[in-house]
């Protein structure tokens, strides 16, 4: 596999997927807004349309992969690559109108889930950052500095609660972390917050309760830019954690972060 040749792909398909998103967010009010899993989890036709203007394009210049979406599931290929496509990432902020929303495609390898290339474009920004394995991440064309960031009171940290359940969890992580940090956000969209911290616009993102479409091409993105990602059990290198929790930091955070965090996840 040429690695160049799949970010390229990556990027493509990423772009074509941001053309759409824009297209429909300009009529935004015409959309069927539909509940998934609750009111805080939203799914509309720009999301479906989104996720198929990506799938047409990995379609046509690679149809032996496995293409998998939040949208439109799994597509058994025998190549081997599998593209991980969130189409809009941050829904409600992209039907109100807010920024933070992305389209993010990430390919890894079958045998081991190896992240090989990432892109995430977050259009209302015109901002795409992207990488791939053995290449300093790039945010449009520009390659980013190194995640150097490693005094805890100067950090600003993005929060990201997952999955409904974990909402307990957001009152002991802030008292956890307030006090210790500079400050913390909460942006809305697991991929826009992780290529922030990758692009220095963050320093650092604790998302639990996320699915690797959420997560994959911008953990990538902070690894490829010199930072560390895992869960509370430890960093993994070159892929995204199983238990969904994403700790990403430069690595001089990473573990004063986990120490702070660990005890909330526990008491949970």
């Amino acid at each position: 596999m040429d690695l160049d040749d799949l970010l390229g792909l990556a990027r493509d398909a990423a772009r074509a997927g941001a053309r759409t998103a824009a297209s429909w967010r300009g009529r935004a009010h015409r959309l069927l807004v539909e509940e998934k899993a609750g009111p805080d989890d939203l799914v509309s036709q720009a999301d479906r349309d989104t996720e198929r203007a990506v799938r047409a394009v990995l379609s046509e210049h690679r149809p032996h992969d496995t293409i998998w979406g939040e949208e439109e599931g799994t597509t058994v290929g025998h190549g081997g690559v599998r593209w991980i496509i969130d189409p809009i990432d941050g829904t409600t902020n992209y039907l109100y109108g807010r920024p933070d929303w992305a389209v993010s495609v990430a390919a890894a390898d079958t045998a081991g889930d190896r992240l090989l290339a990432g892109v995430v474009i977050e259009p209302a920004l015109g901002l795409l950052t992207e990488a791939r394995v053995g290449t300093r991440t790039t945010a449009n064309g520009t390659p980013v500095a190194p995640l150097g960031q490693n005094d805890l009171t100067r950090a600003l940290v993005e929060l990201n609660f997952g999955r409904p359940a974990q909402r307990p969890m957001a009152g002991p992580t802030v008292s956890a972390l307030l006090p210790q940090v500079r400050d913390l956000r909460r942006g809305g969209s697991a991929a826009a917050a992780l290529a922030q911290v990758a692009t220095g616009r963050a320093d650092a993102l604790w998302a639990p309760g996320l699915q690797p479409w959420d997560c994959a091409a911008g953990i990538l993105l902070v690894q490829q830019a010199g930072g560390t990602a895992g869960d509370l059990t430890g960093p993994v290198p070159g892929s995204w954690p199983r238990s969904g929790d994403v700790l990403a930091a430069p690595a001089g955070l990473w573990e004063p972060l986990r120490a702070l965090l660990a005890p909330v996840l526990l008491a949970g």
